[in-house]
């Protein structure tokens, strides 16, 4: 990854002309607050994609096409098909039935928190669903937690720069 101020530097770069391009500082009174959260989080999310660079890692290329995919819905109106939603709750189904009455030794309710660990994790990293190796999960994990953070601080030195020009 790029240094840690260059890559600040450019997520801050991406983030102003995003939140610019989306009008939210501009139309404050004509946006809900719903719609300016929604437009700061898209903000946000591409210039995080930008910053580290699509091809770079696997939850940057899923961050982009989520983006592209949801831009494709609101031009059709933004309707979510029923048979999508099914399946995401079947998927979710499956794996929850308790076996009754077993008892496993040490080592295997290790192994059986691990599994359930990393189904968690898969879960909260973009993309994390399609990698099979946990070791390449661990990296993109630790990657994506690198970004949120310089994200983090990004946003926090804007309100900061901001709250400073208007007390």
């Amino acid at each position: 990854m790029q240094g840690s101020k260059q890559f600040k530097q450019a997520l801050l770069e991406g983030l102003l002309l995003g939140l610019r391009k989306r009008g939210v500082a501009a139309s404050s009174d004509i946006m809900s607050f719903h719609e300016r959260k929604r437009a700061i989080k898209v903000a946000a999310d591409a210039a995080l994609v930008n910053a580290r660079g699509a091809d770079a890692t696997r939850w940057s290329r899923t961050m982009l096409a989520d983006s592209e995919l949801g831009h494709r819905r609101r031009n059709w109106g933004g309707k979510v098909s029923v048979k999508l939603i099914r399946e995401r709750v079947l998927r979710r189904r499956r794996g929850h039935r308790q076996k009754l009455g077993t008892v496993g030794s040490a080592a295997v309710l290790a192994r059986a928190m691990v599994r359930k660990q990393t189904r968690v994790l898969r879960g909260i990293v973009p993309g994390g669903e399609g990698l099979d190796d946990e070791c390449t999960l661990l990296g993109e994990t630790l990657d994506y937690a690198v970004c949120l953070k310089a994200q983090v601080d990004v946003m926090q030195l804007l309100v900061r720069a901001l709250q400073a020009k208007n007390p």
